[in-house]
């Protein structure tokens, strides 16, 4: 009879953990990118909004694009959820008018401003390394010989 000793079991699961904790990571780090630039007037990468006409600032008593009352803020944050079962992470907004911010409204005089696009943008330019370094880790603590 021939014993099988190799521990391809072990990796296996050590790269599956390792996938759903980089995931959680990189969905950690993203909304925190997202919401700490929205609050700076900017996209998850950096770019700044186009600023507020001065009427609209007359009128809100407030020159923050997106973030006046922290609505969409805390809506983000509420929205947004990690599903490790599933390996699935969701940044988003159940609010409707999010979408005329990411897109613009040309016909309200609303500019666009992106919030979702970049933070996957800038998801998809972490992802390799956060959850690369998540595997990584799950492999050197596996038992594998």
């Amino acid at each position: 009879m021939v014993e099988d000793e190799n521990n391809i079991p072990e990796a296996r699961e050590a790269i599956q953990d390792g996938l759903t904790d980089g995931l959680e990571r990189l969905h950690t780090i993203t909304l925190r990118e997202l919401i700490t630039n929205m609050s700076d007037g900017q996209d998850a990468l950096g770019n700044p909004w186009e600023p507020l006409k001065e009427s609209t600032i007359r009128a809100k008593g407030s020159d923050t694009p997106l973030i006046d009352n922290s609505r969409l803020l805390t809506d983000i944050n509420a929205a947004s959820m990690m599903d490790r079962a599933n390996r699935m992470a969701v940044i988003g907004t159940n609010l409707d008018y999010a979408e005329h911010h990411e897109f613009g409204a040309p016909e309200a005089g609303i500019p666009a401003r992106p919030i979702f696009g970049p933070a996957g943008a800038y998801a998809s330019q972490q992802a390799p390394d956060v959850i690369g370094d998540e595997i990584d880790t799950n492999l050197e603590g596996a038992v594998i010989d």
